[in-house]
């Protein structure tokens, strides 16, 4: 449920040419509610409300409001972009990508590199989509394999002596000790027994 006196400061904020939101650190942090360039809408602008599980995309063209709201599900992940692909500006965004271009998001962008490893990595785990590398010929691959939200990778060996378990029992009690030889044993010949007896 949007909350409206948060949606209506939101709305008022001009439009800057990069992008910083403040990713949610607890449910009642959510919805997002910010602005975006839209050249087919009026005034060149849409309103965006991202929700944990779904984006709703509000826009007005030629007076007519419309609203279109889409599940996180439909989008393929979270994919790094240049600004200004053609040029010289290094510039470079964290997109919410849509099969249809005119759906995409973008969340994050800075004239620098700095920060968007980390907001790329920050933003997939607060929406639960994929990072997306973008290859040569233009198409899109997961950076790092996900099940839901928590990312996969391929296990590590265990290095000995560095587990959660090398408290409980040290490495020399690990070793069995060698049997004693027959040769060894005690033997008792001859010799009276004590009996309890009633």
């Amino acid at each position: 449920m949007m909350r409206p006196f948060r949606a209506a400061a939101r709305a008022a904020e001009p439009i800057f040419p990069y992008v910083c939101l403040e990713r949610p650190r607890a449910a009642t942090d959510w919805p997002l509610v910010f602005q975006s360039i839209d050249p087919p809408a009026d005034n060149g602008v849409r309103r965006v409300e991202l929700h944990p599980d779904h984006l709703v995309l509000r826009r007005r063209t030629a007076g007519v409001p419309m609203k279109l709201t889409l599940p996180l599900a439909a989008y393929q992940g979270l994919a790094v972009a240049l600004l200004d692909p053609q040029g010289e500006d290094e510039g470079v965004a964290i997109v919410l990508v849509h099969a249809d271009p005119a759906l995409s998001v973008t969340l994050y962008s800075a004239p620098h590199i700095d920060d968007v490893v980390a907001e790329w990595r920050g933003w997939s785990a607060a929406l639960g989509l994929p990072m997306l590398v973008t290859e040569a010929d233009g198409t899109r691959r997961p950076a790092y394999g996900m099940i839901g939200r928590v990312t996969v990778a391929t296990p590590r060996l265990r290095r000995r002596g560095r587990g959660a378990l090398k408290h409980r029992r040290p490495t020399m009690l690990r070793r069995r000790a060698a049997g004693r030889p027959l040769g060894d044993l005690d033997v008792h010949r001859g010799e009276r027994e004590l009996i309890a007896r009633d």
